[in-house]
């Protein structure tokens, strides 16, 4: 199974992100899963690239152009793919994936997780799709998101199909039960 983690460039305020990347790229090691992610060594994305490597897991980074020219690309990956631009990293990333994970991160990571949920709803996109709520950190997306099916922007059954969890026993039920969506019916 190929599991995407999006997440931050940067290691965040709180420690407990750092070791909650630590403790992702292990977990995706020892199912014998792949990670594919953004490519990076900076932050989050290469503290979950490291664990899943040094657990001796495979990784796979999609990393656009414009930032491999800027030297930001994690060594020793398993495959690393240079694509053009960040839509087509965007793109790529959903289409390896057979699960969506966000670590906390910042307005890239919040875009790529909600194109995840987006593309989930309409059809495009059968991967489960967890926010890894690492010390309440997306409670207040969460809660947004509660807002939008309250509203009728969003409907119940597309967000009960949304995992807010840190707990990778929950995570690991989750992928193994989900059930995709289908096609969004308009009314």
């Amino acid at each position: 199974m190929r599991i995407a983690v999006y997440c931050g460039a940067n290691h965040g305020a709180d420690n407990a992100f750092l070791q909650a990347a630590t403790r992702v790229g292990a977990w995706i090691a020892q199912r014998g899963d792949t990670l594919v992610y953004g490519g990076g060594k900076l932050g989050l994305m290469g503290a979950v690239a490291g664990s899943t490597l040094e657990h001796g897991g495979k990784v796979i980074g999609v990393m656009p152009q414009v930032l491999a020219d800027r030297g930001l690309a994690m060594p020793n990956l398993t495959h690393l793919e240079v694509v053009a631009d960040m839509g087509i990293r965007k793109a790529r990333m959903i289409e390896l994936a057979d699960v969506d994970i966000a670590l906390p991160g910042g307005p890239g990571t919040f875009e790529e997780i909600t194109e995840a949920i987006s593309f989930s709803r309409i059809g495009l996109n059968p991967s489960p799709t967890i926010l890894f709520d690492q010390n309440g950190y997306y409670r207040p997306l969460q809660q947004m998101y509660q807002t939008a099916v309250d509203q009728g922007f969003f409907d119940q059954d597309a967000f009960d199909n949304i995992l807010f969890s840190s707990d990778l026993q929950e995570i690991s039920t989750f992928i193994a039960n989900y059930q995709p969506l289908g096609v969004r019916q308009y009314h």
